[in-house]
């Protein structure tokens, strides 16, 4: 029983340390996108091979993102891509060993470097974002929401550009 007390008891510390900011990441319905870290001064280009493809639940929860970590010459780094059902709906696909280039904002999450895919290109090209940063696959004006600043920062700088 002591146990169970002190597990509950933990939980809700925990709970409590994450702050109102969390929750508001974690609000169903609230369309929080990786497009809101866009940043037009970090788009550059990059090359590598894909090494993993991982699909990520984003947004309101309702999908799944499309993330591939790449290795370049400068380490790896994540390509945030797209909706799952968008890059279905549209038969775009990415697999381990795909050699891709792919321009978009260069950030950073949590201290580890990313990228926001705008364009991928491989066997074809890929058209993910406008030049604003807004996705492809977005209806109306919804897709902008102000991100927490605490959590993502755009400070990755972009490496030197694909050949």
């Amino acid at each position: 029983m002591t146990k169970l007390r002190a597990s509950i008891l933990a939980a809700l510390m925990l709970g409590s340390l994450m702050g109102p900011g969390a929750s508001a990441w974690a609000q169903k319905g609230t369309r929080l996108h990786y497009s809101t870290l866009f940043n037009p001064g970090t788009i550059g280009t990059i090359s590598g091979e894909v090494v993993r493809v991982e699909q990520v639940i984003s947004g309101n929860g309702a999908d799944y993102c499309v993330h591939a970590i790449l290795a370049t010459p400068r380490g790896q780094i994540t390509a945030i891509l797209a909706p799952k059902s968008y890059m279905q709906e549209k038969g775009l696909a990415i697999a381990p060993q795909d050699r891709v280039v792919i321009t978009g904002s260069f950030l950073a999450i949590s201290g580890k470097p990313f990228i926001l895919a705008m364009e991928l290109s491989g066997d074809r090209t890929m058209k993910l974002r406008r030049a604003d940063g807004r996705p492809a696959w977005a209806v109306g004006e919804d897709w902008h929401v102000r991100p927490n600043p605490r959590k993502m920062s755009a400070t990755v700088p972009a490496p030197a550009a694909a050949p």
